[in-house]
């Protein structure tokens, strides 16, 4: 079942606009009672459960991994496969760090949510305790930028990021219905939606190409902002969702210590170190298993 859900801005808006409303119409004085009548209690609303339950992982927390090469792990080393895949990535980090069970990374460097929607559903069933997700980047082109960028043709690069923020208003559904599809494939899961690192360390112009790497980040911002108000707006309508993002200030492109690859296949995408920290915001986020 796919859910139809209203941009969270729109439907912030508009809950604004039914509350002031409201208050407008209501009277400033007493309640309108006839002298006759007792005042009831006005019924308490019972409050609405949590769809992203705090439970504890246990040893047998059956977890799937999905998405593109940031949950591969493309960049953290000894990667394998044309999917890319390394035991460094982060769902194999946080499994080991966990101690939880993971049966399989699906994911695959390249995969846009159309290719999610095709190839990986499968790894799903209704055993499925925990799902990670990793995907919107290729749905706007980032390879293409990162080769751009990476070879050093500015113009090109920047071009990139303003057609992948174009691209921007396109995403919120295919990202909703990734989500929908997930929880149908694994209704008893949990799922986690991963953002995307700021790769830039800004503070220093001098360390890059401030103006590219400043276009880039931006493009990441935007990113992640999109991919959050999707799931803020399918956990609003009952999915058991939920967003984590990851930090990488002090450590991007350009500092003393990166912790993102700079340059060849792997560039923009986190090094083993960096992808530790997606898997500490995860163990931080669900605990370890008790």
């Amino acid at each position: 079942m796919r859910r139809r859900v209203l941009p969270s801005a729109l439907t912030a808006a508009l809950g604004a606009f039914v509350l002031l409303a409201t208050a407008a119409c209501a009277s400033p004085g007493a309640p309108d009672i006839a002298p006759d009548a007792t005042p009831r209690p006005t019924p308490t609303a019972s409050p609405t459960p949590d769809p992203f339950p705090r439970k504890p992982l246990t040893e047998r927390t059956r977890y799937v991994a999905l998405g593109d090469s940031f949950s591969a792990g493309m960049g953290g080393g000894d990667e394998s496969g044309k999917c890319r895949l390394s035991p460094n990535s982060y769902p194999n980090d946080f499994a080991r760090a966990a101690g939880i069970d993971l049966v399989v990374n699906a994911a695959c460097a390249g995969a846009t949510t159309s290719d999610l929607l095709k190839h990986q559903l499968i790894a799903l069933d209704d055993r499925t305790d925990l799902v990670t997700v990793s995907v919107g980047g290729n749905d706007l082109g980032v390879a293409d930028i990162a080769a751009e960028c990476s070879a050093g043709k500015a113009v090109a690069c920047r071009d990139g990021v303003s057609s992948a923020l174009s691209l921007l208003n396109i995403l919120p559904q295919r990202l909703s219905a990734v989500y929908g599809a997930v929880h149908d494939a694994a209704p008893n899961a949990r799922i986690v939606v991963t953002g995307y690192v700021v790769i830039f360390d800004n503070s220093n112009p001098k360390a890059a190409d401030f103006g590219t790497a400043t276009a880039i980040n931006a493009a990441a911002l935007g990113l992640n902002q999109t991919i959050q108000d999707v799931v803020s707006a399918q956990r609003a309508a009952g999915v058991p969702i939920t967003y984590v993002g990851v930090d990488f200030a002090g450590h991007g492109i350009g500092s003393k210590a990166p912790w993102v690859n700079v340059s060849g296949t792997d560039a923009f995408h986190p090094t083993a170190t960096g992808y530790g920290q997606y898997s500490s915001a995860l163990v931080r986020l669900l605990g370890r298993a008790q």
